[in-house]
């Protein structure tokens, strides 16, 4: 019987370590882009990196993502980078694929929200309301007669445009 469970535990092991591999990711920089050492735009750089370099994303955290690369480890934005395809990844029927669906490999989603890409569903069920930055915002807020005021102090002058006919 131990030796059955020994089996057991063994296998398991193998597959999840299969597994937490394919669950690396490699991506590619779209642009140039500094290396942070946290992930919040004042902190320290590790380095710059350049467009076309590859890394391997070991960890995220909102929209930012860390990195391990040859000139480094840190962190950087994820829009920053392109993530390969789901054929590229080895979506067919192979041993990895499969481990990766028992397993619950990390797949790349993309989401388009307020312009930042790489935040997930996980993301926004972890958020949390900031009174702090609510009321930061609020105080952007502008009258329309104040909008209008700095609009004139600064010469610029209202533009009529017409709707685009959708039908033509």
């Amino acid at each position: 019987m131990s030796t059955v469970l020994f089996s057991i535990r063994l296998t398991l092991a193998a597959a999840l370590m299969a597994a937490a591999t394919a669950a690396a990711q490699q991506v590619t920089l779209e642009r140039d882009s500094p290396l942070y050492a946290e992930p919040r735009l004042d902190s320290s750089r590790v380095t710059q990196l350049q467009r076309g370099a590859t890394g391997e994303v070991i960890a995220r955290k909102g929209g930012w993502l860390n990195l391990k690369t040859p000139a480094g480890a840190g962190w950087l934005f994820s829009f920053n980078v392109r993530f390969p395809s789901q054929k590229a990844e080895g979506g067919g029927s192979g041993g990895g694929a499969a481990l990766g669906r028992v397993y619950g490999t990390h797949r790349p989603s993309v989401t388009s929200t307020i312009g930042i890409r790489g935040l997930e569903e996980e993301d926004l069920r972890q958020a949390s309301f900031n009174a702090g930055q609510m009321k930061l915002l609020d105080g952007y807020v502008a009258t329309k007669q104040a909008a209008e005021e700095n609009a004139r102090a600064k010469e610029l002058a209202p533009v009529r445009l017409d709707y685009l006919d959708a039908k033509k």
